[in-house]
């Protein structure tokens, strides 16, 4: 049984949480934090809310959010496909066009797994990628990723990634199909296997790290598939259950914005803040407070960290207009939820704010090509990115958009210094 179907109404009417502890629910009903249930229909002066359409915003986020996992089973599947037929032999292995084919597929997945870890991540949103262990986290662990962990294995020639999540995921394939197969461990010990490892062939360390990419591949559309199979109406309908649940609408629509979050506590802390040198928030680079940190950027051998944050912006902003940006006139959102409370100056300020991240990121591809050549060559441009659109999409998310649905932001984010 889901989280969200464990909540039910009592006769009397009240809502009764049978999996909330005693102690968090007296603090719910003392304090009536929205995202304790308590908010009610309420927008930010107290008053009754003017938005009539709170299904139909609870039923397109289930249907963005379903049609996202939907779309990770396929290209996951795919990546598969290509994996296995790069890594049949040692002479497929050797055909280059066979990797940039499997590299190719892997692009594709990557973009869809960023889509949904706005849906999801870290133990924040909505629906059956929090129930399953460590949550989407077991699709994709980045910033956990560890290629020394891979490679103490591949040095031993145990190809199975086995359960610590920093030695599977997507991230995990990205290092082995995206390295150099002529290169070396990446340590930064030496212990006598990984010298043995660096000893060996350019051929056998790649049939290593291609018997560990087809069991990583089959991990990650297993995980993929439990997470569809949950949403699934035939299955496990989260999709049916979200939509149809008896549940005080600001709940599940505050899951909704926890989820939108990712953008600001993943997106701008650790994707950008901390490879930047940190300061801007309370991260900390790996190389040093104040320091530039190239290691610290995402997705480093297929420098997709860029396309990464697109994906996540541009998901972002299907959730906040409640669907296709070439619908959003039509769509109802987050916007029209603004509007209908009067607040018509955010829901514009938002609407230009994401357009305009997404404009700075694409021009920063187009000028600087990866964030680890931005971070050092394009350096005022990505800070003013940051301090300028980027800022505003979060900062305005936060301190503009939630405060008038009478929403909160998530208790992680409480503390951030930004």
């Amino acid at each position: 049984m889901s989280k969200l179907s464990s909540i039910k109404l009592s006769k009397s009417g009240s809502l009764s949480f049978p999996l909330l502890g005693k102690t968090v629910l007296l603090s719910c009903l003392i304090t009536g934090i929205v995202s304790c249930g308590g908010g009610g229909n309420k927008g930010s002066d107290g008053g009754n809310s003017n938005f009539t359409k709170h299904a139909e915003l609870i039923s397109n986020s289930a249907d963005i959010m379903n049609a996202g996992y939907i779309k990770l089973a396929s290209s996951t599947f795919s990546l598969k496909s290509k994996i296995d037929e790069y890594c049949a032999d040692a002479t497929s292995i050797a055909d280059q066009t066979k990797r940039a084919a499997a590299q190719a597929s892997f692009k594709i997945a990557m973009n869809d797994v960023q889509y949904s870890l706005q849906h999801s991540a870290k133990s924040q949103g909505i629906g059956p990628a929090l129930d399953i262990e460590r949550g989407i986290e077991v699709i994709y662990s980045w910033p956990l990723t560890s290629s020394c962990r891979v490679d103490g294995l591949l040095a031993i020639n145990t190809l199975e990634p086995g359960l610590p999540i920093n030695r599977r995921g997507l991230d995990v394939i990205e290092y082995l199909l995206f390295v150099d197969p002529s290169s070396n461990h990446s340590c930064t010990s030496e212990e006598a296997q990984l010298t043995a490892f660096n000893a060996l062939s350019t051929d056998e360390k790649q049939l290593r790290r291609c018997g560990y990419m087809k069991n990583a591949i089959v991990d990650v559309v297993t995980s993929v598939n439990e997470i569809k199979d949950g949403w699934d109406p035939a299955i496990g309908d989260h999709l049916g259950e979200m939509k149809n649940s008896n549940i005080d609408a600001l709940v599940t629509l505050n899951k909704v914005s926890d989820a939108m979050y990712y953008i600001a506590d993943v997106g701008k802390e650790d994707k950008l803040d901390q490879p930047m040198g940190g300061g801007r928030t309370n991260t900390t680079p790996s190389c040093g407070v104040g320091v530039i940190c190239p290691a610290d950027v995402e997705s480093p051998n297929s420098n997709l960290s860029l396309d990464n944050l697109i994906a996540n912006v541009k998901s972002f902003q299907e959730l906040y207009f409640g669907g296709s940006v070439a619908n959003k006139a039509t769509n109802i959102g987050f916007d029209d939820w603004l509007e209908a409370e009067g607040a018509t100056a955010a829901s514009t300020k938002m609407a230009n704010d994401i357009e305009q991240a997404l404009t700075e990121l694409n021009q920063l591809k187009t000028d600087c090509s990866t964030l680890q050549n931005a971070i050092v060559n394009c350096k005022t441009q990505l800070e003013d990115f940051f301090d300028g659109s980027f800022q505003g999409l979060t900062r305005g998310f936060r301190d503009g958009v939630l405060p008038k649905l009478g929403l909160q932001p998530p208790q992680s984010s409480l503390t951030d210094a930004d």
